[in-house]
């Protein structure tokens, strides 16, 4: 009998190590994939951890004057290239404009549909600063703005008002972000430029966007399975040139808006949902054009960790 007690230490022990080992690389995973509190409104400025590789849905709605309505499908992948390097892609998937026309004693409802461009993306960590239950980053990023919407799909509204651009651009920005166990906070700068495209050129874009985020319930997770609230608030500005068509001004285009983002985020290990309001603060329109009421975003987000990084 005694000799048959080690032999069954060692069985146990082959036996329990593999198990052990799984148990340890489940929880690592977990804990890699548990996502941050990440930014809604301006998704390039989104944490991710290497390996890791979020996809967010994102539909947003805006209502404006003269009967405006816009709405925006658009998906999002961010991948952790590196510990340093994320990879990111956000798509317009579905461009929908609509706007009443009058002319003629009569009111017509125009609407033009279809795929919108492409943002390809690249950010990199160049500080990192720990410290207790805290990290400070600063990535700048470079972009370019691929064509891949439609730019002629009701020829009867402006080419503003298409779904797609036609033309290629290139984006410079600057994000920052601080985690903290009790709070989140981040911002980005950055500006926009385009190409002309047959005789059109998108106007350039500066934009600067900033978000908080505190949780309310519960304050403190004990395991990465839990699910957690928080309230949101982020804001955007962006400044607007006039579009050009063969080098002259297009009268209603550019201008300025700023918009504040109050919101609730429901996250978890490996999904969340986020809903925000998109409220106007102020607004400046370069000639006659309809004015932004207001809108609201609501996002959808799954993670997936992989082992493929640098």
């Amino acid at each position: 009998m005694a000799s048959v007690l080690p032999a069954l230490r060692r069985v146990t022990t082959k036996l329990s190590l593999p198990l052990i080992g799984f148990a340890l690389c489940l929880a690592a995973t977990l804990m890699l994939a548990t996502p941050a509190k990440a930014q809604i409104t301006f998704p390039s400025a989104s944490p991710i951890s290497a390996g890791n590789i979020a996809v967010r849905v994102q539909p947003v709605v805006t209502e404006g004057t003269q009967s405006a309505q816009s709405v925006t499908g658009e998906g999002v992948v961010i991948y952790g290239a590196s510990p340093n390097l994320a990879i990111i892609s956000e798509n317009d998937l579905l461009v929908s404009t609509m706007a009443d026309a009058s002319g003629g004693g009569k009111t017509e409802r125009l609407a033009a549909t279809g795929l919108g461009d492409t943002l390809e993306e690249a950010r990199y960590t160049i500080f990192q600063q720990d410290g207790i239950g805290s990290t400070f980053r600063i990535a700048p990023l470079v972009g370019v703005s691929v064509p891949t919407g439609m730019d002629n799909v009701n020829a009867a509204m402006p080419r503003y008002d298409q779904p797609g651009s036609s033309g290629w651009g290139g984006k410079a920005a600057l994000t920052t972000s601080w985690q903290t166990l009790d709070w989140d906070f981040a911002a980005e700068v950055g500006y926009e430029t385009y190409l002309p495209d047959s005789g059109y050129q998108v106007g350039n874009r500066l934009e600067a966007n900033a978000g908080f985020y505190y949780p309310i319930w519960p304050k403190i997770i004990d395991s990465p399975f839990e699910k957690q609230l928080f309230l949101s608030m982020e804001t955007n500005y962006t400044a607007d040139t006039y579009d050009r068509l063969y080098g002259h001004f297009m009268p209603g285009t550019g201008g300025q808006l700023w918009l504040i983002d109050p919101g609730v985020m429901y996250t978890g290990a490996l999904s969340s949902i986020n809903f925000t309001f998109l409220l106007p603060m102020m607004q400046t329109t370069n000639g006659p054009a309809s004015r932004y009421d207001f809108g609201f975003e609501l996002e959808l987000r799954w993670s997936f960790f992989t082992n493929h990084h640098w």
